[in-house]
């Protein structure tokens, strides 16, 4: 979402946007062990963040540094409103099961998906493209599918994986990826999944999590690349 907004501002398109906000995520989520409400409540600083992972991938200058930071803080608010209302604080396996079907790449029409399982994201998702357009002159596209383009780019810019991975997850995935799952990647994952698997441990309610970080881990352990890449959609 937030690299279509990118991709929109700078009027281009360019694959590293996506990863270059994945860099963003994995350093404040795991690497700073940051939180959701800590992005929603300081939008300034995670916007300098990726505004910084831009820079350091070439896709955007010093001239439009400022601006971009600026429309991608505008956007975190309702980006913000989308992700819980799928994800909710108190959600249940309900949920876990709809965002796994409705992300999968058979499936046409997610939000529809979404709402038959109780889930109705129509508002936020017209909230955000009209934020989207609002900020960057760009009208919003037609109702119907997420605000990620066509489904064939959907995979850099939704919030979860098509396996309904929670992002700071998702993130070491993409961690993993850029770096061509190297040895020294695959031990840094590891240590970071056992943090978090351990603080996770700390509230039943987070048993939705605990499975995905658990499964993540054996896969990292075993040094299982395709399983890897199969979880993180």
């Amino acid at each position: 979402m937030l690299a279509v907004l990118v991709a929109n501002h700078l009027g281009k398109e360019h694959e590293d946007i996506g990863w270059a906000i994945g860099d963003a995520i994995y350093d404040y989520l795991v690497m700073k062990n940051k939180s959701i409400e800590e992005v929603e409540k300081r939008p300034s600083e995670f916007a300098k963040l990726v505004v910084k992972k831009l820079q350091e991938r070439e896709i955007l200058g010093p001239s439009v540094a400022k601006s971009t930071e600026r429309a991608i803080k505008e956007a975190i608010p309702p980006t913000i409103k989308l992700i819980n209302k799928m994800w909710p604080k108190d959600h249940d396996v309900k949920h876990l099961r709809a965002m796994e079907e409705a992300f999968s790449p058979d499936i046409k029409d997610p939000l529809r998906t979404l709402k038959a399982a109780g889930i109705d994201v129509t508002k936020e998702v017209e909230e955000l493209r009209n934020a989207i357009a609002e900020i960057t002159g760009k009208k919003p596209k037609a109702r119907g599918a997420p605000p990620g383009g066509s489904r064939k780019r959907a995979k850099s810019k939704r919030p979860v994986s098509s396996a309904g991975l929670p992002p700071e997850l998702l993130a070491i995935v993409k961690a993993l990826e850029f770096s061509d799952f190297s040895e020294r990647a695959m031990e840094k994952a590891e240590k970071e999944l056992l943090r978090l698997v351990d603080g996770l441990l700390e509230d039943e309610a987070n048993a939705p999590q605990l499975f995905h970080a658990v499964k993540l881990l054996r896969l990292v352990q075993k040094g299982d690349i395709k399983g890897i890449k199969k979880l993180g959609g």
